[in-house]
């Protein structure tokens, strides 16, 4: 079975792996604070996620308000995850994030679950008419693209913290 999926899966997908794979290896290295940088790979997740959703579900409504009540819960949560394991300093003027291999956890747990859940989308292609997986999808899609942004919240507090800035 596993197999078959790897045969089928499009090449997109396995350029979209390697690509969140070198992102997630690379922002946990230490290295200089860049926010815009920061909103690559969330912008990822929200274009594949907000896609299925306007493209694929059967309802749409709910699906999209299911989706940014559990992305502002995703964010809570990331807030505090990343709060808790995320440290920073100052270096050369500079703000510096520590290294920790958290986002590459995130970003990996987030393409497996967008993954094995497009998966049941084409092998179950009724899923989409099903009102429990539309809430299941967005809800899963929502508080995994949240946990990004709560890092992303808390690297702008930590720098106005920081910095002044």
């Amino acid at each position: 079975m596993i197999h078959e999926i790897l045969k089928h899966t499009p090449i997109w997908a396995y350029l979209m792996f390697a690509f969140l794979l070198y992102r997630g290896i690379s922002t946990s290295q230490e290295r200089e604070v860049n926010i815009p940088n920061s909103l690559l790979v969330p912008g990822i997740f929200i274009l594949w996620g907000i896609y299925n959703i306007s493209t694929k579900f059967s309802f749409r409504f709910y699906a999209f308000l299911v989706y940014i009540l559990f992305l502002g819960l995703g964010t809570f949560i990331g807030y505090f995850l990343y709060r808790r394991n995320h440290r920073f300093f100052i270096k050369n003027g500079m703000m510096i994030r520590a290294k920790n291999y958290l986002p590459l956890i995130i970003i990996l747990i987030n393409f497996f679950i967008k993954f094995a859940l497009s998966v049941y989308m084409y092998k179950n292609s009724d899923a989409v008419h099903s009102l429990w997986f539309n809430v299941l999808y967005t809800s899963i899609s929502g508080t995994t693209v949240g946990l990004f942004f709560g890092g992303i919240f808390n690297t702008m507090r930590q720098k106005t913290k920081l910095l002044g800035k």
